[in-house]
């Protein structure tokens, strides 16, 4: 089985609509019940992406502070 694969709609009605794609499964997970709570997966997530943006800033103020001049 590949890593695409399509449904149809009567499964997916007969599953109440829910996308688990269980057939994507990390090896490397061995209790899925062990793992942390959705929102502080999530919480977690958008603290890494909100420091990203916080560098890219950083280096946009820097480029912008220079000029862009890349003649040093």
């Amino acid at each position: 089985m590949g890593r695409f694969r399509k449904f149809h709609i009567s499964e997916i009605k007969e599953r109440e609509y829910k996308l688990d794609i269980t057939w994507l499964k990390d090896e490397s997970i061995e209790d899925a019940n062990g793992l942390p709570e959705p929102q502080y997966l999530i919480s977690e997530a958008v603290d890494e992406l909100e420091a990203a943006v916080d560098d890219l800033r950083e280096v946009l103020q820097m480029i912008e502070t220079n000029g862009g001049n890349n003649d040093e």
